[in-house]
């Protein structure tokens, strides 16, 4: 249990929402584009990374020149999709409502742009409950970097000691352990259990309402 915290920091796709056929379809269209063979199980297991490592680490090196324009085709694309490709993962709204009552300051830090993610969340009807949105473009370095968290805690005034970083990735866990915060890694997401014993979080759920009950 953690004792004295003052804020919670989540991580967007795979901790709170599900946005995985939405990125795919948005990657192929990219793929279909400049005509590469596409492979979807390459794209989800690397969700959690920011788009431009993507494209490199996929990609041909004849494209990494361009992964800028390829960064924006892809956004587009994303955006373009609607909401039929995002929604909330099961107890979100339902545990993020609860710790808004209880009086915690809650935030995001995502490697999607932090106005990607305020739109998603506003339209999802949990913008009320979320103080801070830090992403893509925040700050200098995106996750695995601690940035992000460093940046947050800044911002609020809050010591590590009393943050909690909550994570489906190995990726974003590590941001958060570098920040010097409490992490909790969650097996909602992309990675699995495995995965996410390999960075060692402070703790691991399995459910998200769980949260509620180690956060004090």
């Amino acid at each position: 249990m953690f004792k004295d915290i003052e804020l919670i920091i989540y991580d967007l796709d795979g901790t709170l929402i599900d946005c995985n056929e939405g990125i795919v379809e948005s990657f192929r269209l990219v793929y279909e584009e400049i005509g590469e063979p596409f492979d979807p199980q390459v794209i989800l297991s690397r969700i959690g990374v920011g788009l431009v490592e993507i494209f490199l680490d996929v990609l041909p090196e004849k494209y990494h020149e361009d992964v800028a324009e390829l960064r924006q085709m892809y956004i587009s694309n994303f955006q373009s999709l609607g909401m039929d490709y995002i929604k909330l993962l099961p107890e979100v709204a339902e545990t993020l409502t609860e710790l808004n009552k209880r009086g915690f300051k809650q935030s995001i830090a995502t490697n999607k742009t932090d106005y990607e993610a305020e739109r998603i969340l506003k339209a999802l009807g949990m913008g009320k409950y979320l103080d801070l949105y830090a992403g893509y473009g925040t700050v200098e370095k995106i996750k695995p970097e601690p940035d992000m968290i460093l940046y947050t805690l800044d911002h609020f005034g809050v010591p590590p000691e009393k943050a909690v970083f909550v994570d489906d990735t190995k990726v974003g866990l590590t941001a958060g352990i570098r920040a010097g915060v409490h992490t909790v890694g969650v097996t909602t997401g992309n990675n699995t259990l495995e995965q996410i014993q390999e960075v060692n979080p402070s703790t691991i759920i399995h459910e998200f309402s769980k949260l509620s009950e180690i956060i004090r």
